[in-house]
């Protein structure tokens, strides 16, 4: 007589199949994770610097730029980061384009009764390769709007100079 000895067969279901593929993933995982080298570790390439910076207020009412004065406060008006204070303000006449029917050209005009406020600031900031920033957050590029508030008064306008380095 024969002896029956049945032969291993692997009989797997789908559900089977798929829980088999999972843990050889992870295992694959785990192994990959163990067996690459650790990444060399780069000093934090930020620096702490000084920087002073020019907003110009656009469109304030004739006379109302000695509300500006040196040594205020100023904070962005979105986020209230405080972002440095004030070295000096100083009133310029508000341009505004308009059409010149006559030549078929946009010109540059005074606008009456209102005026342009250049305000500089100076704040302690963290420089790093991509920003200037100052106040924990706030980044500063030339051209950027800028929404700011001072004590008994708030202004908008964009950033025209940023001068990094500056000491006293």
């Amino acid at each position: 007589m024969e002896q029956n000895t049945p032969k291993f067969r692997l009989r797997l279901n789908l559900f089977d199949g798929i829980v088999l593929v999972l843990a050889l993933a992870v295992a694959a995982f785990l192994v990959w994770t163990a067996l690459k080298p650790a990444a060399p570790v780069q000093a934090d390439p930020t620096v702490q610097d000084t920087v002073r910076y020019t907003v110009r207020f656009r469109r304030w009412a004739s006379g109302t730029s000695v509300l500006i004065q040196p040594g205020d406060q100023i904070a962005d008006n979105i986020k209230n980061y405080e972002i440095g204070q004030v070295v000096s303000a100083e009133a310029v006449p508000a341009l505004v384009q308009v059409l010149d029917h006559d030549n078929r050209r946009i010109v540059w005009a005074e606008l009456e009764g209102f005026e342009d406020v250049l305000v500089t600031i100076e704040a302690p900031c963290t420089v790093t390769d991509e920003n200037t920033t100052v106040g924990g957050g706030y980044n500063l590029r030339v051209g950027a709007l800028a929404f700011l508030k001072g004590e008994g008064y708030m202004g908008s306008g964009p950033i025209i100079s940023v001068e990094q380095g500056v000491r006293g």
